[in-house]
């Protein structure tokens, strides 16, 4: 039999096939292979009514996500809330960083907009601007959920966000299933931790994998590969004075002139320099 692990609780993998769920476990010739089945994975197993079943087989993945492991992801949304709690860019775009190493496709859906329409919008056109696909949207009103689901339909998706940007919430709506919500301290202003265990929701049309908050991401990067990841950069590098130019404090430096004519945002390029003086503080280190 066939089928996609939605879920890994307590040692137990738990397989979509078809219209059944099935547990089984892995076999122990994985370990000596050093590889385990993880949730996301499409492999074969073994199974009948009687027993429980086996996962036999692996198929190969298109890629893995590390935090938690999750495989076969076609698309990652990251929720920007406006409030409750407060955006962060300095977190997001190092997000958006580690996203874009993992080479797999981003939508920015910027949560809560009908708390303030117009900083949504100016939030949105930062993003746009730098070729980001990028929408408004609002679990309370509604406004762009129909939408989003035409852009998640039939694809395996990774929502990413801190705690309390509604990606619970959104998940919910959907998938027209309650999905555990995420909730605000009201003494921190931040998101509580409420995502516990790796699980891919699903039904007919989506698989959704939600998941836990984060406040805090380590990228693995050398620093001159930075400029890489900020998509908005790549049409102008190369044209610099120097060709080992930083894009910090070197001079004639095409990234910098763009900055300065409003080419680039401002925002992503203050967090360009903050994000490689934290990589070059961790190689000096």
């Amino acid at each position: 039999m066939q089928g996609k692990i939605v879920k890994l609780l307590g040692g137990f993998y738990y397989i979509k096939s078809g219209d059944k769920l099935i547990e089984t476990r892995a076999r122990g010739t994985f370990r000596y292979v050093k590889e385990s089945p993880i949730v996301g994975d499409n492999v074969e197993f073994n199974y009948d009514d009687n027993t429980l079943g086996y996962i036999q087989k692996i198929y190969p993945r298109k890629n893995i996500l590390t935090r938690p492991k999750v495989a076969n992801v076609d698309l990652i949304v990251l929720f920007i809330p406006l409030k409750n709690p407060d955006y962060n860019l300095t977190l997001i775009d190092k997000t958006i960083v580690q996203i874009e190493i993992s080479n797999i496709d981003i939508l920015i859906a910027i949560n809560k907009a009908d708390i303030d329409i117009s900083k949504a919008e100016n939030l949105q056109k930062i993003y746009n601007s730098c070729g980001f696909n990028t929408i408004l949207i609002s679990g309370k009103t509604g406004l762009n959920i129909d939408t989003l689901k035409e852009k998640l339909r039939g694809k395996t998706v990774a929502f990413a966000g801190v705690s309390g940007a509604g990606k619970s919430t959104i998940s919910s709506l959907i998938l027209d299933k309650k999905i555990e919500s995420g909730e605000v301290s009201q003494k921190t202003g931040r998101g509580k931790h409420t995502t516990r265990h790796t699980e891919l929701h699903y039904n007919s049309d989506y698989f959704i994998f939600d998941t836990p908050g984060f406040s805090s991401l380590d990228i693995k990067l050398d620093k001159k590969d930075l400029c890489h990841y900020f998509r908005e950069f790549e049409n102008y590098l190369g044209q610099c004075k120097f060709l080992n130019c930083n894009h910090i404090n070197e001079p004639d430096c095409m990234i910098k002139r763009k900055v300065e004519n409003g080419e680039i945002p401002i925002s992503r390029y203050e967090n360009y320099k903050y994000l490689y003086q934290e990589l070059k503080n961790k190689e000096e280190y």
